[in-house]
């Protein structure tokens, strides 16, 4: 039986992704942002009228009660509570995909993926019909370029 000090510490390997495995998640990630951008409004809307209320939530706040706020800030204060936990488990099933967000309010990710022995991050923005740009690392969403460009290199 192996024991906590007893088991592997080695780093899992790094994922790399093929240009067909990242198209594979779009459908997927399209839904699931599709969520996310609905609960980002609602979360605004929320956090406007309980700033008029002089009850916005704070970070760090989920568990306190405002000392004297009506039952209606109570209410909101507990949805808007609730869709921020929504909002949590969406960026989780992003994770589950394997992309990496570079920004939720557009619905960006990248995935890791490999071209002519190098490091590359396939790139998709939320309403583009699948993954057709790709970057370097340190290039970001500027330094995008039409996978058309690798190919011949890619397998």
């Amino acid at each position: 039986m192996l024991y906590g000090s007893e088991r592997s510490r080695t780093m899992p390997s790094k994922r790399y992704f093929t240009l067909a495995e990242a198209n594979a998640q779009v459908q997927r990630l399209h839904a699931v942002f599709t969520q996310v951008m609905q609960v980002r409004m609602q979360l605004k809307a929320l956090y406007e009228r309980l700033d008029r209320a002089g009850f916005a939530p704070e970070q760090g706040d989920e568990d306190e009660l405002p000392e004297g706020a009506p039952p209606h800030v109570l209410r909101d204060r507990a949805h808007f509570y609730g869709l921020v936990e929504a909002l949590r488990e969406q960026v989780d099933l992003i994770h589950d995909t394997g992309a990496q967000i570079k920004d939720i309010e557009i619905g960006l990710v990248d995935w890791p993926g490999r071209a002519a022995d190098r490091d590359i991050l396939w790139c998709w923005r939320f309403g583009e019909p699948e993954v057709a740009f790709w970057h370097d690392p340190d290039a970001g969403f500027d330094g995008r370029r039409p996978v058309s460009e690798l190919d011949g290199i890619l397998p």
